[in-house]
């Protein structure tokens, strides 16, 4: 071999020593490990340039926002016009512009909650109807039972239209009628006579048509304890008879308490006249009390037959002693009332001249001189007329206020509203 291919080998083999080592290779693909750190340092400049950007974007609005009314200098035309430009604003660390996703889908949820409290419902109803298992069981039944049970009151109205609307004419009749009555009284013998003849002719009229167009004139057989059927009724039927039948007795009894007021004063006082008042509504009461144990007597015994008879009579039993008790307190309450009308005086009894003179020479009610006086339990001496129109509104003596009399109702004329249905 010559020199030069000797130079030529050690120069090569030189070379080769000082040529740098190469690491050695991971156990991970080279693709791999460099798509690795690709993605790093991608993320990191992607970074880095999106918080610039943000930088650059803030600092050129922040003038638009502070200053939005801010004008351009006006200048001559086609003179440049030199905009001065905007102040660089400190802009608030990166960490202030990271949304926290978790944070914002919280404060979603609290408002849902809140709005869904304050409406009643939310995805599973009210919270508190939850809590009440019962409670929504009752409405769940309401909304099932309620449409059907509306329906069926309907039907009935409709069948019974008749019926309820002569019981609501009779009802605004009675009432009018009643009122009228009670103001003509209390002016005190002063009363109308126009007003009391309107007053029985709607009534007359009333009657009249309820027996003549409305309703079989059989039913005012029921008046006079004469049954208006010869056959089994049903529930309906003694409703009817019952209900009519009561109405058409307190209007009687308006009609015979205004034949009380248009009487003169010579035939009964009007001091006295609050008793008679009194007189007639307790006869009516006790009356109409009476009055309708037939037609329901008859309703529980013969709506059964055979066997079942016996439980019809135990039913007419049971009404009759439930009947009993209210029948006797009306009927003592009526004698009471009619021992007062048969009384000479209607309060207290005549003094006499000593004690009309220890009492003094005047009534402490009307300052005048005695006028028929009378004294009552108490001692206290009065006009007759005066002390009957003073009980006619209270229980008490006028000085000393001790209870002489009794409940001033119906004294004033009025009629109970109470309807007698049984």
């Amino acid at each position: 071999m010559s020199m030069g291919g000797l130079f030529l080998n050690k120069t090569r083999i030189m070379e080769e020593d000082q040529r740098p080592q190469r690491p050695n290779r991971s156990r991970i693909p080279w693709s791999l490990q460099q798509l690795h750190q690709n993605s790093h340092e991608i993320a990191s400049s992607a970074s880095h340039h999106i918080h610039e950007i943000q930088d650059y974007l803030l600092q050129g609005l922040t003038p638009l926002i502070s200053a939005p009314s801010a004008q351009i200098p006006s200048s001559p035309r086609n003179e440049p016009v030199l905009v001065p430009p905007p102040a660089r604003v400190p802009v608030a660390p990166h960490e202030n512009f990271i949304i926290d996703i978790e944070a914002l889908e919280e404060q979603h949820r609290n408002a849902a909650n809140e709005a869904n409290a304050e409406n009643g419902d939310g995805e599973n109803g009210n919270p508190s109807l939850r809590n009440q298992p019962e409670l929504q069981a009752a409405i769940a039944f309401a909304e099932k039972y309620v449409p059907f049970v509306l329906i069926l009151v309907l039907k009935l109205v409709f069948d019974h239209r008749i019926g309820i609307l002569v019981n609501l004419g009779l009802f605004i009749t009675f009432c009018h009628a009643n009122t009228v009555i009670k103001r003509e009284v209390a002016k005190q013998g002063k009363w109308r006579v126009k007003n009391l003849f309107l007053v029985c002719l709607n009534l007359v009229l009333s009657i009249s048509v309820i027996y003549t167009l409305l309703a079989d004139h059989n039913l005012a057989y029921a008046l006079v304890f004469i049954p208006p059927y010869s056959s089994p009724i049903d529930f309906w039927e003694v409703l009817w008879i019952v209900s009519v039948t009561d109405f058409v007795l307190r209007l009687f009894t308006i009609l015979v308490k205004v034949i009380f007021v248009a009487l003169p004063a010579r035939l009964i006082a009007f001091p006295r006249k609050g008793k008679y008042y009194l007189f007639t509504e307790r006869s009516s009461q006790l009356y109409r009390t009476v009055i309708p144990m037939q037609h329901w007597l008859y309703f529980f015994s013969e709506s059964y037959s055979g066997p079942s008879k016996v439980f019809g009579v135990i039913l007419s039993a049971a009404y009759l002693i439930f009947k009993v008790k209210s029948i006797i307190k009306k009927a003592k309450l009526w004698k009471k009332t009619l021992i007062k009308v048969l009384q000479s005086k209607t309060y207290g009894v005549t003094p006499s001249t000593n004690q009309i003179k220890e009492a003094g020479d005047a009534c402490p009610i009307c300052q005048d001189d005695y006028k028929s006086p009378a004294m009552l339990q108490c001692k206290h001496i009065f006009c007759e007329e005066c002390v009957a129109l003073w009980f006619d509104r209270e229980r008490t003596c006028p000085i000393c206020r001790a209870q002489i009399a009794d409940d001033p109702s119906w004294r004033d004329g009025s009629t109970t509203l109470l309807h007698q249905i049984f």
